[in-house]
């Protein structure tokens, strides 16, 4: 059995010619073992995960055509989930890889999809490379990584299940990645070094991105040296660590003396004390609500423990991006919800993977609340003056418009209270219309199920036309539905006669609780059927965007199964949406592969044909 190489620790990058660099993604390390007989991912302890992962095991197989005269093939890499171009999250992958039920992998490869990051080539048509170069090996994985139709470098919005992962040769160029998208570290490798099986080497070293997090240290277990760190939260003692590295000898022996005589002995060998010594621990991140790979620090003499809480921890293992300043961090923005900004700056981090792809190129409408949604709101289009550098815009008549194109901008626009994102349906390069959206839009939100119901009947009739439909809270008292179209096919004439006629329709079928009248005194309580906001100039909130209100709602994307009578808006707000991105994933992830097979121009030509369209 191959046994991955390893690499070797170092606390900083090596300098000068001679190296190269690449993203370490916080994964599952794992060889590619591809022969003309079947392929399996074999993980660092020689496990086969191929059942686990049938998203990559099927990707390879559509690859097959282009790939059958380089068999067999051995790749090394790391099995990923990735948030962002230079992030993984280790515990979706670690979920994954332990699950057997062949109705929850496929379940769950269909929600939280993962990938192969391939950095090297160690056989290629049954030729043994290890004892080439590593830029040897690098040039023949990127010819191999474009014949098979993957991608040559990681790339969040490629869906491709296989990709390759590039090397950097400019060591601050990638540590800047590295920090703007919270990666997990870099690895530094030495040109011409050969693959070595199962070696510890320092040509290969592995340069960690430490998160530095407070805890409070309560408990000490005198059978192994551990000591057990803690957060407040809500006022009660939350375990989050055990610990032992990083201390020296005195300093361990000087702490447990503490423990055996100001702490209280629980059981045999196990010694507890009240919140007083704080202490800063190195991390990678978390994973089940525990510090991953911890390592203490120094101790915070003086540090009030009331002070070290669990949102304290959060921020810690969510740094803010280099070159974003946040003021105010405790300024209350959602006061019925009681998130802050800094609690708002933490959303927009967490739905980052999400929200930005929809925001990308679109010009940017934000609404702002200087001083929160109980204050005054106004509207901003146009970029004020000067810009951070980070910040991209696209010309205008009366000015240059906000693009929200990265994390950065993302959180300077949150940190100056811009709590809703409005978008239009096209993007800059396209003057077409990326998708059809209908909003519902019931009198008020005790009428919610005329919204349920109007999705409903009207996915029925999307579906029947063969047409891909998806639903999203409005972040208000409705629903809005997203039909994906091709790119650059149809125009807004087009798109209005089918929305004009749907509407006409739903409202024919049940006249006594939907109507397309605009005016609100003309409605008598019915539901408005809103389809001429979809129209050249127009925006629409934001999926994943909060809205303007102290409960802190957000226009979240639902599965349709979730549509019923129990369903409500208020279910779905800030607090809410950081457990919900994890648990369920995103809804509209399937988006952009609908568009290129939607039969749109059909249903266009059938309504024509009816003497309809």
């Amino acid at each position: 059995m191959i046994r991955p190489m390893k690499l070797t620790p170092a606390e900083e990058l090596p300098a000068g010619p001679g190296w190269l660099y690449e993203i370490k993604y916080d994964g599952f390390r794992c060889l590619l073992d591809w022969r003309a007989d079947g392929i399996r991912l074999i993980s660092r302890n020689g496990h086969d995960l191929a059942h686990a992962f049938p998203e990559i095991i099927q990707a390879c197989e559509s690859a097959k055509a282009d790939i059958a005269g380089h068999l067999p093939l051995l790749l090394d890499g790391e099995l990923v989930f990735l948030l962002n171009g230079v992030r993984s999250d280790f515990s979706t992958v670690s979920r994954r890889s332990r699950m057997r039920a062949a109705a929850t992998i496929t379940d769950q490869s269909d929600r939280f999809p993962c990938r192969l990051a391939a950095f090297d080539l160690l056989e290629i048509n049954g030729q043994d490379l290890r004892g080439e170069p590593l830029e040897q090996r690098k040039k023949r994985l990127a010819e191999l990584i474009k014949t098979a139709g993957f991608p040559e470098d990681v790339s969040v919005a490629d869906p491709s299940p296989v990709q390759g992962i590039a090397a950097e040769t400019d060591a601050g160029r990638i540590r800047a990645r590295l920090l703007s998208g919270n990666g997990e570290g870099i690895v530094a490798k030495r040109t011409g070094t050969r693959w070595t099986d199962g070696i510890r080497t320092t040509d290969w070293l592995k340069v960690k991105n430490w998160r530095r997090v407070p805890v409070i240290i309560t408990a000490y277990e005198q059978e192994n040296g551990h000591f057990t760190g803690c957060v407040f939260d809500d006022g009660r003692l939350l375990s989050v660590v055990t610990f032992t590295h990083g201390m020296t000898d005195e300093e361990t022996r000087t702490l447990a003396l503490l423990f055996k005589t100001n702490g209280e002995q629980e059981t045999a060998g196990i010694w507890t004390l009240g919140p007083a010594v704080c202490a800063e621990l190195l991390t990678i991140g978390s994973a089940g609500g525990k510090l991953r790979e911890p390592r203490f620090s120094r101790f915070l003499h003086g540090e009030d423990p009331a002070a070290v809480t669990l949102r304290r921890l959060h921020r810690a293992l969510e740094p803010i991006p280099p070159g974003v300043t946040v003021t105010n961090p405790d300024k209350p923005l959602f006061p019925g919800a009681g998130v802050d900004k800094d609690g708002f700056l933490l959303y927009l981090q967490a739905a980052a993977p999400h929200l930005l792809p929809w925001l990308r190129n679109r010009p940017l409408t934000v609404i702002r609340w200087p001083h929160g949604t109980e204050d005054e709101r106004f509207y901003q289009k146009h970029a004020p003056d000067p810009l951070p550098p980070f910040v991209k815009t696209s010309p205008d008549e009366e000015g240059p418009r906000i693009l929200c194109n990265n994390l950065e901008t993302l959180l300077w626009l949150g940190n100056q209270a811009a709590l809703e994102f409005h978008v239009p349906f096209s993007r800059l390069d396209s003057p077409h219309p990326d998708e059809i959206i209908f909003d519902l839009d019931p009198p008020d939100a005790t009428r919610f199920d005329l919204a349920v119901d109007a999705a409903l009947r009207l996915k029925a009739v999307f579906d029947g036309f063969g047409l891909r439909s998806f639903v999203k809270t409005s972040g208000g008292k409705g629903l809005q539905l997203y039909i994906p179209l091709p790119e650059g096919r149809f125009t807004y004439a087009d798109t209005r006669r089918f929305t004009g006629l749907i509407a006409r329709f739903l409202c024919e079928q049940a006249p006594d609780r939907f109507t397309t009248e605009r005016l609100i005194k003309n409605r008598y309580g019915r539901l408005y059927v809103d389809y001429v906001q979809h129209a050249e100039g127009k925006t629409i909130i934001c999926p994943y965007s909060t809205r303007g209100t102290a409960h802190a709602p957000v226009a979240t994307p639902l599965e349709w199964h979730e549509l019923d009578s129990a369903l409500r808006p208020e279910h779905f707000t800030v607090p809410a949406l950081f457990d919900r991105l994890r648990t369920t994933g995103d809804p509209f992830r399937h988006m952009e592969a609908a568009k290129s097979d939607q039969p749109f121009g059909d249903v266009l030509a059938k309504l024509k044909e009816m003497g309809l369209g």
